[in-house]
């Protein structure tokens, strides 16, 4: 205890019958110290008592786990107008994939909103991240070009010689 909290517990003490036992002392000791701490107004701290105070006070705590990653692997077939149709959120969403891909086998690899379309030997069509705020999710890339099987090899090139 801080010194002005030691001679105000010596004074509570003397104020009392003396202890018969260590744990009568103990029990004193504790009573002064519940009022101390969690009944007595304090000037400093606007007349609250120091428990308020302390619970007052924005705390450090663990962070909220995330929920864990919801994981899928969908087979599909892409439709004649060269887009597949994925349902995330109870909601249908339209992946434009590209005319050049109609009729062809895929596969979807989901995790949350990140999507993984793959062509049947396992080249990465195209990868996009989900808005679940449109329907239609739009073709476009950082370029303009729609991602045919050019642009996905020259994607791919630049990340291999990236790493």
């Amino acid at each position: 205890m801080p010194s002005s909290a030691a001679s105000r517990a010596r004074e509570y003490l003397a104020k009392q019958v003396p202890a018969s036992s260590l744990a009568v002392l103990q029990a004193q000791l504790d009573t002064f110290r519940a009022y101390y701490n969690q009944h007595r107004p304090h000037r400093a701290l606007a007349g609250q008592t120091p428990l308020h105070a302390f619970h007052a006070r924005v705390k450090a705590g663990p962070l909220t786990a995330s929920s864990p990653a919801h994981y899928r692997v969908r087979h599909d077939r892409v439709d004649k107008t060269g887009r597949v149709t994925l349902r995330y959120l109870s909601r249908l969403h339209h992946i434009g994939i590209g005319a050049a891909y109609k009729h062809q086998r895929i596969t979807l690899l989901v995790t949350n909103k990140d999507v993984r379309v793959l062509a049947d030997d396992g080249s990465l069509i195209r990868a996009l991240v989900l808005d679940p705020s449109r329907d239609y999710q739009p073709l476009g890339t950082p370029s303009g070009r729609r991602p045919g099987p050019r642009l996905v090899d020259d994607v791919l090139r630049q990340v291999s010689l990236m790493s």
